[in-house]
């Protein structure tokens, strides 16, 4: 097995020739083509992922073409930002076969039961350029109920500026298990080698995955690995789901060690006046020093050799290393087209004053509230928000004030 490192020039091809390939004068009824336009903008940078603008950008303007037929999907989208720069980001080409789901492109992941945090691999940075095999199915045995079933997904692609100024690879595998539709294990791994010139082969797979990557010749490359669950208790109509997350980012006895976490509790209340889901999520990149000191402050997310970021931003969640989050979300739903959403969030960032820290030169503490709405008919949606961050971070251009937003969304 071969596969080097992509130029992102290569995808643009293949996203072009798969979409004219299959593109044809008579649409058959196995063929859909669709199209959308979106905008957004936010008056203030914003941590982490803010109505699809992430911490850098403060508007946007997307074109979006999505087209599919049989087993071959695959989207072109075009992305502005107020920097001037024309990015491909969600762009990609699947084909889909049995169980087996092979992709190429840069999409979006969170790798875990959270909806929108990961300590691994979230939609904080901008998606990773990589190929993806993702297998899912049932198990099919007598001793588990009907709805057990499995997947797997494994990626490797590259991510920019993250080796001594140079891009490196990045590959990884997320299993998860699912005994029932209530129960759900996951199994998660992530290693950064190389930078975006060098191949992988078949003889080095088992070091990404299994090896003792501590020392030898083996011992440049920058694991991250743990596991997650999820279990939901129905209850008078509501659902109560808890999930959490343990991370750690470096390794003893080929286990991980110096352990980040997240835990969170959901409710899903569908027979209200206006349902709703509600749910109250900790963060904490904080490790604690270890017996040998190989653990410690600022350990999560930072390498001798390697950064965890893509295009300079963290790859897990938006508090970076040595930080703390406690955050009360929600969304309702007024009726079939108007919802609400709203959060407030305390934040502790960079708790031992680390110079290096990529968005604060120092300790800082604060919150962030907000309230939106949005709006949906016939293709079209509007939102819009307002909040009140109270906190500077200087490296990241965050400031203390009220934020307005807006987006807007049209397909054809």
């Amino acid at each position: 097995f071969l596969f080097k490192g992509m130029a992102m020039y290569k995808l643009y091809y293949i996203f072009v020739f798969a979409i004219f390939l299959n593109t044809q004068p008579l649409f058959s009824q196995d063929d859909n083509l669709n199209m959308s336009v979106g905008t957004a903008f936010n008056s203030g940078n914003v941590l982490g992922v803010y109505n699809n603008l992430r911490t850098q950008n403060k508007s946007n303007v997307n074109f979006n073409l999505e087209y599919s037929k049989r087993s071959l999907s695959s989207q072109l989208s075009l992305n502005f930002d107020d920097h001037d720069k024309l990015s491909f980001d969600n762009s990609y080409v699947n084909y889909e076969k049995g169980i087996a789901n092979l992709s190429i492109g840069k999409v979006d992941r969170i790798w875990s039961f959270s909806e929108k945090s990961s300590l691994i691999l979230s939609s904080n940075s901008r998606p990773l350029e990589a190929l993806s095999l993702n297998l899912e199915n049932k198990f099919n045995t007598n001793w588990l109920p009907s709805s057990a079933n499995w997947s797997v997904e494994l990626i490797n692609g590259s991510t920019k500026n993250s080796y001594n100024g140079k891009n490196s690879m990045l590959s990884g595998a997320r299993v998860v298990i699912s005994p029932s539709d209530k129960l759900n294990f996951e199994f998660l791994q992530t290693a950064q080698w190389g930078d975006q010139n060098d191949k992988l082969y078949s003889s080095n797979i088992d070091a990404l995955l299994f090896s003792n990557t501590n020392e030898g010749i083996n011992s440049n490359i920058n694991k991250m690995a743990g596991l997650g669950l999820s279990y939901s208790v129905p209850l008078n109509k509501n659902t109560y789901r808890f999930y959490s997350q343990a991370i750690g980012e470096d390794e003893a006895g080929n286990l991980p060690s110096c352990y980040a976490w997240m835990a969170g509790l959901e409710l899903t209340a569908p027979e209200m006046k206006f349902p709703t889901t509600l749910t109250i999520e900790a963060v904490d990149t904080r490790v604690k020093k270890s017996t040998h000191g190989n653990c410690g402050a600022n350990t999560m997310y930072n390498n001798s050799s390697y950064d965890y970021i893509n295009y300079d931003t963290v790859l897990g969640v938006p508090i970076d290393t040595e930080g703390t989050s406690l955050e009360l979300f929600g969304q309702s739903q007024v009726n079939k087209n108007l919802g609400i959403n709203y959060s407030t969030k305390f934040l502790s960032i960079n708790d031992k004053d680390y110079s290096q820290h990529r968005l604060s030169s120092k300790r800082s503490l604060g919150t962030i509230t907000t309230l939106g709405i949005h709006w949906e008919k016939d293709g079209f949606d509007l939102g819009g928000s307002i909040g009140y961050q109270n906190m500077i971070l200087d490296k990241a251009n965050i400031l203390n004030g009220t934020i307005f937003s807006l987006y807007t969304s049209v397909e054809f």
